[in-house]
């Protein structure tokens, strides 16, 4: 019996421009919300002792964009109260980069290394007994 599988194919300049822009809209949401974390939002908390809705909502968007790394960091924060500390910025801000970074290098890495399609013939071979053998498939050329 004989049969074929196909991997994916190699992406299209298409596929890759729409990765990219992805990349830069993630990255384009990132700096603003950055800035308003350094910047005016950082103000206003450190103006008023009481709670900022919007210092807070800057800090909730910068926590999504750092999914799930963001998470690791609030737990660490319940145990050690990292927020109260000086490098309270870079546990805000950091798993939200980091995701920015971890997403351009995805979308490099699969245009250095695309997907490449091969035909594959699947040979299922049986001896006299009646016993099945299994032979591995290998490419065609």
């Amino acid at each position: 019996m004989q049969g074929s599988a196909r991997n994916e194919t190699v992406p299209g300049s298409a596929s890759l421009k729409r990765r990219w822009t992805l990349v830069a809209i993630q990255g384009g949401t990132l700096i603003p919300l950055t800035y308003l974390w350094l910047g005016p939002a950082s103000e206003a908390a450190a103006t008023s002792p009481e709670p900022d809705l919007a210092a807070g909502l800057v800090g909730l968007l910068l926590t999504v964009f750092g999914l799930p790394w963001s998470v690791f960091v609030c737990l660490l924060d319940n145990r050690y109260d990292l927020f109260d500390s000086p490098l309270r910025d870079l546990f805000v801000i950091g798993p939200a980069v980091f995701n920015l970074g971890l997403t351009a290098f995805g979308v490099w890495w699969t245009n250095r290394h695309p997907a490449v399609e091969h035909e594959w013939e699947i040979i299922e071979v049986t001896d006299a007994d009646g016993v099945e053998l299994e032979v591995e498939a290998e490419p065609r050329s």
